[in-house]
C-alpha cells in the first residue's frame, strides 16, 4: 500500500514537471496553440492588453551545469547549496508570473541547503514577504528564534528582511512574494510569523487561499495586465485576511538602514519634496549614508525609478478610463508633465499614453537578472 501511493506520488511529481516546464522555450508557440484552440480570441485580447510576463527556469543543455544554473536563478532571493542526498539528475521546474503588484509561482526542485544570510539582506534590502506552500516534501527551517519543521500541506512564512536558513527535501510547492507595505494596508504584520508553518489543507480558509493562487498560477499564460492586476488585489486581500488573527498584531522593528528608508520613500512617493535631505532629516541619518547603502545608482535615482514603476501601474489599472497622464504625473510627485513624460520614455522606451498597450513592470533584459528585477520593481 505505502509503496503504490510512492509510485502515485511520483508519477504526479513527473506530470506537474512537465506541466510546468511545458513550452519552456517559447511562450510565442504557447500563445499560438492557445489562440488557435480559442478560434483567434486570446490573439485579439493579447493586441487589446500585453499578457502578464512570465519567467521560467530554463535547465542548461549540459547536465554539469544544472546545478550552477539552479543557484544562479535562485540567487536573488536564497543562496544555494547542494548535500550529498542532492540528486541533480530529477527535473527541476519553476515558473513565475508578475501580476503588476507581486509575484506567483510554483516549483518543483530536489533537496537543497537554501540561506538568507544578514549580509544578503544588508545588501538587497528587500522587505517582502515569501509565502511557500508546500503540497509535498519536508523541510525545517532555521530562523535567529527557532527551528521549524515544515511537512506537506502546510505553508511556510518567509520575512526576506530576517535571516533564515532552510534544509529541504525535494519539493513541489506554490509560492507568493508580496510586498510588505500591501500587506499592511490590510491591517496584517507578518513579520512575527517569520519561519513559522501554518497548516493550509486542514484551515477551511488556508485551502482556499492555497487554491485561488495554485489556480491563478495555472491560468497564467492566460492572463492579461487587467485580470493580472485583479488577480494581485485578490491574492494580497486573501493573505491579508488568512495571515491576520496568526501574527501579533504588531510589526518587528527591523533596523536595516535601506529597509527602512525604502519604506519611508514608498509612503512620500507622491510629495514632491521627497529628496535625500528630507529622507536624512526624518530618519536621522547622514547624507553620505543614504548615498552609500544605494550605491552605485544613488538614492536619487531609487526615487525616480519607484515614482515611475508606480506611474507604470496607475497607466495600466485605469486601461478601461485612461487616467490623465498629467494627474498620474502629479501623483506620484513629478512638479510637470514635461518632465514626467520624458522620464517615463527614457525608463520604459515608450510615452505614457501607450503604456496599456505596452509589456508592464518586470521585463529584464538578462534571463539571470529578470527575477531579480521583479522582486525590486514591486
Amino acid at each position: 500500500m505505502r509503496e503504490n501511493r510512492k509510485h502515485r506520488g511520483s508519477d504526479i511529481i513527473k506530470h506537474r514537471t512537465v506541466a510546468i516546464i511545458g513550452d519552456v522555450t517559447s511562450r510565442r508557440q504557447g500563445s499560438a496553440i492557445a489562440a488557435e484552440s480559442d478560434g483567434g480570441e486570446r490573439t485579439s485580447r493579447a493586441s487589446e492588453s500585453p499578457a502578464a510576463p512570465a519567467l521560467r527556469f530554463a535547465p542548461p543543455e549540459d547536465p554539469a551545469a544544472l546545478g550552477r544554473a539552479w543557484q544562479a536563478h535562485l540567487a536573488p532571493v536564497f543562496a544555494v547549496s547542494f548535500g550529498p542526498e542532492t540528486d541533480l539528475t530529477v527535473p527541476i521546474a519553476m515558473r513565475s508570473y508578475h501580476l503588476g503588484e507581486l509575484l506567483v509561482g510554483d516549483v518543483i526542485a530536489p533537496a537543497h541547503i537554501l540561506e538568507r544570510s544578514p549580509e544578503m539582506i544588508r545588501q538587497q534590502g528587500l522587505d517582502h514577504i515569501l509565502l511557500q506552500f508546500y503540497r509535498r516534501g519536508q523541510s525545517l527551517v532555521e530562523t535567529d528564534h527557532d527551528a521549524e519543521p515544515v511537512g506537506e500541506v502546510q505553508c511556510i512564512v518567509f520575512d526576506l528582511a530576517q535571516p533564515a536558513r532552510i534544509v529541504a527535501g525535494a519539493v513541489d510547492a506554490t509560492n507568493v512574494v508580496i510586498p510588505r507595505v500591501l500587506l499592511e494596508k490590510q491591517g496584517c504584520h507578518p513579520d512575527a510569523l517569520h519561519g513559522r508553518p501554518l497548516d493550509h489543507d486542514g484551515d477551511p480558509f488556508g485551502r482556499l487561499v492555497h487554491s485561488f493562487v495554485a489556480n491563478v498560477v495555472a491560468c497564467g499564460d492566460r492572463l492579461d495586465q487587467r485580470e493580472a492586476l485583479a488577480a494581485a488585489a485578490a491574492i494580497t486581500q486573501l493573505c491579508a485576511t488568512w495571515l491576520r488573527g496568526r501574527d501579533a498584531g504588531n510589526p518587528v522593528p527591523h533596523q536595516d538602514v535601506r529597509i527602512r528608508v525604502r519604506r519611508f520613500i514608498e509612503a512620500e512617493l507622491g510629495n514632491p519634496k521627497l529628496s535625500p535631505a528630507l529622507i536624512a532629516a526624518r530618519l536621522g541619518l547622514s547624507r553620505s549614508t543614504l548615498y552609500r547603502v544605494f550605491a552605485p545608482n544613488g538614492i536619487v535615482s531609487y526615487i525616480r525609478d519607484r515614482r515611475l514603476m508606480h506611474a507604470m501601474r496607475m497607466l495600466v489599472r485605469d486601461e478601461a478610463q485612461p487616467a490623465r497622464v498629467s494627474r498620474v504625473a502629479f501623483a506620484v510627485g513629478f512638479s510637470d508633465e514635461r518632465t514626467f513624460r520624458r522620464a517615463f520614455k527614457r525608463r520604459f522606451g515608450f510615452i505614457p499614453s501607450d503604456a496599456a498597450q505596452r509589456p508592464g513592470p518586470g521585463r529584464g533584459p538578462e534571463p539571470l537578472s529578470v527575477l531579480q528585477t521583479w522582486i525590486e520593481s514591486l
